[in-house]
């Protein structure tokens, strides 16, 4: 019988997805060889800022290689993102995002990214609830006796909300969508002015962030009604949970991340989930989360992708709702 030899080129093809897969290995296992810069939408010395340079150091020690924090904030973090969606995706350019990455759909008619397509998830930080606060002379203990005491006001009561747009401000407008309590919204310029006026009475309740509400709950400036999580906060266990009393009340999270431009070589992806994880429920990461309310999450990157997709939708279905106009 007469053995013929494969053509050149057959041996080529069949080579190639081997080939291919082999080089892929290399860059994962070069990964990384120069510093990797982390881009924040948020000023320094907020929550996102200290969770990018707690991976940020993490990371450095990890790899042997600078990590840099760039603070990009502006344009409810589009500016970050967008320098990220762009750049290329190597691994070097990765996005420290926070809520405002999926909420921002809902709120202008043109972004210059898209949320979910751009992007390469990475992991998923830690997701954070919010208390809802009223003024300290309000005399009310529990949410159904707030239920009630708006049930009686004629004409409402009223909500600060310490950012208009902000994931604050969509968790306000779901509480009344679920609640039916008639309430109207006092913007502020940020949470801080927003807490002033409630210390003051000049606003009858407000969503607040764990940090910046615990200070004012145990001094007295202000008192804690319901944590937004499904359950009691580990660290929170006398105060109830909104769906103690609203059975069906839908939770919504804050949440911090890790993205990077789409493209990723998927092995680097798993490589900085894995490292990024240990990282967060690490001793010092741990804390952190802790301080900030917040709570180390472990899923897949896929996972946070499908993460991604269900968070768009839900907040567009809360801001539609609400009547909140693009801008």
């Amino acid at each position: 019988m007469r053995l013929t030899a494969p053509h050149p080129l057959l041996v080529l093809a069949a080579a190639a997805p081997f080939s291919l897969l082999v080089s892929a290995l290399a860059v994962a296992d070069d990964y990384p060889s120069k510093p990797i810069n982390l881009i924040v939408g948020a000023s320094a010395g907020g929550t996102t800022d200290a969770l990018a340079r707690e991976v940020a150091e993490g990371l450095a020690q990890k790899y042997d290689v600078p990590t840099v924090v760039d603070n990009r904030p502006g344009a409810g973090a589009n500016i970050a993102a967008e320098a990220v969606a762009k750049s290329n995706p190597d691994g070097y350019t990765l996005l420290v995002a926070y809520t405002s990455h999926t909420l921002n759909e809902s709120l202008f008619h043109e972004l210059p990214y898209d949320p979910v397509e751009d992007f390469s998830p990475i992991s998923l930080l830690g997701e954070v609830s919010s208390i809802l606060l009223s003024r300290p002379d309000l005399e009310v203990d529990s949410l159904q006796g707030l239920l009630d005491y708006a049930a009686e006001q004629p004409d409402g009561i009223t909500f600060g909300v310490g950012g208009l747009g902000s994931s604050l401000h969509m968790e306000t407008l779901k509480f009344m969508q679920e609640s039916e309590v008639v309430g109207y919204e006092i913007p502020y310029n940020g949470t801080s002015p927003a807490i002033a006026d409630l210390m003051g009475g000049h606003v009858d309740v407000m969503f607040a962030p764990f940090a910046a509400a615990m200070p004012l709950v145990e001094s007295g400036d202000a008192n804690a009604i319901a944590v937004t999580s499904p359950e009691r906060m580990p660290n929170l266990d006398d105060i109830p949970s909104i769906n103690e009393t609203l059975s069906d009340y839908p939770t919504t999270y804050g949440w911090f991340g890790l993205l990077g431009p789409a493209g990723m070589d998927p092995a680097i992806v798993e490589r900085l989930n894995a490292d990024v994880t240990e990282i967060m429920q690490g001793e010092s990461g741990a804390d952190l989360l802790e301080r900030e309310g917040a709570e180390p999450i472990d899923i897949s990157a896929e996972a946070f992708a499908e993460f991604l997709v269900e968070d768009v939708e839900l907040w567009k279905a809360i801001a539609e709702a609400g009547g909140i106009e693009k801008q």
